[in-house]
């Protein structure tokens, strides 16, 4: 079995709801990202050979497969394949998994994972009737922006909570563990500090690629080049202020992810190809797990696609050097860090090996685009720090987790 590799990657600041990125084409946003990454690595689009991208609101320019629009608008060859996924949440980094295996497997050379996500531009879904061709028109329409909540209820799912909200989830999770709103609240603002200082440092700056923004009736055309929902003003008092959001009691628009969007996509290859191309590998992709359970508690689900991710590269929690735990809500992640030790023997986190450059609560989280985006900036932390392993675990809508483990092979 060929070994799997991330070569390196980019992907775009994240920008705000209603923000910089707001104004352009899904489709055009993702393959400026894919295109970008082959040229920050220095491979030709032609040597893809397969290219998987995470889109989890697809009902604007990004409907059907997004992915191969996407290549194609962006000009890579005909011969190019690609395909959309969707696994919510973790729909990227499942896209960065199965191109793994295809190459673990000898089936894949070079592949592309990436994801997209324009909540901006996600728009409304008119559905029909039952009867064919009805001329009643649409009966019922759907904000797409809240992918999760599926279509015209189902009784059955109805009955098995896949409907819930996710910051219900959340408040779920923060009742299970008994988590207080102080706690919470500073878990946030521990992630805007980080955040700010790794924009502040250029560490942030390291996996970005600017993103040139058309010009509007109110701006000129300006280039994008910075994450645009890091707040560095924020504090603690700040945060305490803020109202509970509808149907919970600890829950805000300061300590959930916020509405974004952006773009990321990474390059895989066989450590073979790698040496074809002349290219030094970034990290090893050492294991991957999936875990699934209650839709009313889908935040801790990561925590045990962990253990399983560790166990299977052979590897104890101490061996782990970075870990990069998805921050949906501070709750859910603080949730994560409640259930590890119940599923590692004790072992709690060390505060300076978590989400050392912060994490979605500040930098923001594009549904789609989120899985590559921690799968390069784990890559590059490790390279930075010159430290051998990490692991990054997702949380996923509807009661399901997603975990990678990464090995830098400069500290093997």
């Amino acid at each position: 079995m060929a070994d799997a590799f991330i070569l390196g990657g980019v992907r775009t600041p994240v920008g705000k709801y209603a923000g910089s990125l707001s104004h352009l084409r899904t489709d055009d946003l993702l393959g400026h990202t894919m295109m970008a990454a082959c040229e920050h690595v220095g491979i030709e689009r032609d040597r893809i050979e397969d290219i998987a991208a995470g889109c989890v609101n697809v009902a604007h320019e990004g409907m059907g497969d997004v992915a191969r629009w996407a290549a194609l608008a962006a000009g890579f060859p005909d011969s190019v394949p690609a395909v959309t996924v969707n696994r919510f949440c973790a729909s990227s980094l499942t896209c960065a998994i199965s191109i793994a295996h295809a190459i673990r497997s000898e089936e894949l050379g070079v592949g592309l994972a990436a994801g997209v996500e324009s909540m901006s531009r996600s728009g409304w879904a008119l559905m029909k009737g039952e009867a064919p061709f009805s001329p009643r028109g649409p009966v019922l329409m759907l904000d797409t922006m809240w992918a999760g909540a599926g279509g015209p209820p189902h009784p059955a799912l109805l009955a098995r909570n896949a409907y819930i909200q996710m910051i219900e989830t959340a408040q779920n999770v923060a009742e299970r563990y008994e988590l207080t709103r102080e706690e919470i609240d500073a878990f946030a603002l521990r992630s805007h500090r980080r955040a700010t200082a790794a924009r502040d440092s250029g560490r942030l700056a390291a996996e970005i690629e600017p993103v040139e923004v058309p010009a509007t009736r109110r701006e000129p055309a300006r280039i994008f080049e910075h994450d645009e929902t890091i707040r560095d003003d924020t504090s603690a008092e700040a945060l305490a202020a803020l109202p509970p959001q509808p149907n919970t009691t600890q829950m805000t628009a300061g300590n959930s992810s916020p509405l974004s969007d952006g773009a990321s996509a990474v390059v895989l290859a066989s450590g073979a190809a790698a040496g074809d191309l002349g290219l030094e590998p970034l990290a090893r992709v050492v294991s991957s797990a999936t875990h699934a359970l209650d839709p009313r508690f889908m935040g801790i689900a990561p925590a045990f696609a962990i253990a399983t991710a560790l166990e299977r590269a052979g590897l104890a929690p101490v061996d782990v050097d970075v870990w990069e735990v998805h921050e949906a809500f501070a709750a859910q992640a603080l949730g994560v860090l409640r259930e590890l030790p119940r599923q590692l023997d004790g072992f709690e986190v060390p505060d300076e090996r978590l989400n050392p450059n912060g994490g979605a609560v500040a930098i923001g989280h594009p549904f789609g685009s989120s899985g590559t985006r921690y799968v390069l900036t784990l890559a590059t932390e490790l390279g930075r720090r010159g430290a051998r392993y990490g692991v990054l675990g997702v949380c996923v809508g509807s009661g399901q987790g997603v975990a990678l483990v990464l090995e830098n092979p400069a500290a093997a």
